[in-house]
């Protein structure tokens, strides 16, 4: 009884522990896998906790997160906060002036743009921007394009090598896991502890798909999956139609982010969360 009472008591001061900031970098394989949804849906995750949450589409061939929230006016965003550290300028002014707010919530965006001329990209210029959202907000979700192992400069690895924590989202099909097996081993010369995420789950493509997956990953890959997240496409199409906010929590996609979140993110599960994700 009295070791309940403290595990209890312990569980409860570690959920009301603020965490240390963070910055969580999204990618994958090549292929639409969903990460893009993922990013939003957690970053709002992290945001209904009262996080200060800043979301930056970094995904400069197809950024698209202006799109999901429905902005009818953008700034720079990104592709202007490149410039500017380029030029040893960025500060948290101008990191201010090159997002958006979004009304009534703690969380911030940083839109992404597909520039009509040649960005410079360095190391520095990234590492300034990283270093002053993570200073400004208590976790910086950034949504990148996919790993590209054999290119000389890549701009979602060198985020990924910057990041505190790193989910890579895998669509839960054959092409979608060989993707994975393809970027693995590049993956893990940027950082040690990827969180795996399998999306759009379905047994109508793979007859008891989870396991399956399971046992091919336990055999050919070293990355376990952290996360299964069902193909939910009635809901998730409800909540872009309305620009991703007015969805709600609703659906069996947007709850399992929100329990991959709380537990592999902010590492404090409740009861049914820890059940589920054991049972995943």
């Amino acid at each position: 009884m009295l070791e309940s009472i403290v595990r209890s008591l312990q569980a409860a001061k570690k959920q009301n522990t603020k965490p240390e900031p963070q910055i969580i970098a999204v990618s994958s394989p090549h292929g639409s896998t969903g990460k893009t949804t993922v990013s939003i849906n957690m970053a709002l995750e992290l945001a209904s906790e009262k996080y200060s949450v800043l979301l930056i589409d970094a995904d400069l061939e197809g950024p698209s997160i202006a799109n999901y929230f429905c902005f009818s006016e953008l700034p720079a965003g990104l592709v202007g906060a490149l410039r500017i550290a380029s030029q040893h300028r960025f500060d948290l002014t101008q990191l201010e002036r090159l997002s958006i707010k979004i009304p009534k919530s703690s969380l911030t965006v940083l839109p992404g743009a597909i520039s009509d001329q040649p960005l410079e990209l360095t190391i520095e210029s990234i590492q300034v921007i990283l270093e002053v959202a993570k200073a400004s907000f208590d976790f910086v979700v950034v949504d990148l394009g996919s790993l590209k192992p054999k290119q000389g400069f890549d701009l979602a690895s060198e985020v990924v090598r910057m990041s505190d924590e790193v989910v890579l989202v895998a669509l839960a099909d054959p092409l979608g896991i060989f993707r994975l097996l393809r970027v693995e081993k590049h993956l893990l010369s940027l950082t040690e502890h990827p969180k795996l995420i399998v999306n759009r789950l379905r047994n109508s493509v793979i007859s008891q798909a989870k396991s399956e997956i399971k046992t091919t990953l336990a055999g050919l890959g070293a990355i376990e999956a952290a996360a299964f997240l069902p193909d939910d496409p009635v809901h998730v199409d409800q909540a872009t139609r309305l620009g991703m906010l007015g969805g709600g929590r609703s659906g069996s996609f947007r709850s399992s982010v929100g329990i991959f979140t709380r537990v592999e993110i902010l590492g404090r599960p409740g009861a049914l969360d820890a059940r589920v994700a054991k049972l995943g």
